[in-house]
C-alpha cells in the first residue's frame, strides 16, 4: 500500500513543480491500477479515490479546475479508477467462487478416497496420494498402496 501512496505524492509534487504547461496529472492513474495487482477492491477504490482528490488538488492550485484539459483527465481518472475496482471485485468473487469448488470437491474426494486400513492380516500397508498437478489437492491418481510383510520380532 505505500508504493500508490508515494506515487501519488510524488506525482502530485512533480507536477506542481513543473512548469505551468507540463501536466503530470494522468500518471495518477497508475496508483489504482498498481494497487489492483495486490489489493482488494475496498482498497483499489481507496487509493482511486485519493488519486481522484490529488487530480482535484492539482487543478485547484494551477487554477484550472474548470478548464476541458483537467475536466477530461478527471473524467478519465474517475472511469478508469472505477473500472479497475470492478475488474479487482469481479476477480474476487471467482477467487471465492474457486475456493468453495475446491472445498466442495475436497469433501466429496474424501468420502470417495477413504483410507486404507494400516493392517490387513498379517500386512501392514502404507500409502500416499499424489493429486494430479502440483498445484492442485485434488483430483489425480487414487492412493498408492505399499504392502509390507510383517515381521515378528
Amino acid at each position: 500500500m505505500v508504493i500508490p501512496l508515494d506515487l501519488i505524492v510524488a506525482i502530485t509534487v512533480a507536477d506542481i513543480l513543473s512548469p505551468q504547461n507540463i501536466h503530470l496529472g494522468p500518471l495518477l492513474v497508475v496508483a489504482p491500477a498498481l494497487t489492483a495487482s495486490f489489493g482488494g477492491s475496498r482498497l483499489t477504490a481507496a487509493i482511486g479515490a485519493l488519486s481522484i482528490v490529488a487530480l482535484v488538488l492539482l487543478s485547484a492550485i494551477r487554477t484550472s479546475v474548470f478548464t476541458s484539459n483537467h475536466e477530461s483527465q478527471l473524467i478519465a481518472l474517475v472511469v478508469i479508477s472505477a473500472f479497475t475496482v470492478i475488474f479487482c471485485r469481479l476477480r474476487e468473487r471467482h477467487t471465492a467462487e474457486l475456493r468453495q469448488v475446491r472445498s466442495v470437491a475436497e469433501a466429496a474426494q474424501q468420502v470417495v478416497l477413504q483410507p486404507l486400513p494400516e493392517r490387513m492380516g498379517t500386512l501392514r500397508i502404507a500409502s500416499a496420494y499424489a493429486a494430479a498437478t502440483d498445484q492442485a489437492r485434488i483430483g489425480g491418481d487414487p492412493p498408492i498402496g505399499m504392502c509390507l510383510r510383517c515381521s515378528k520380532l
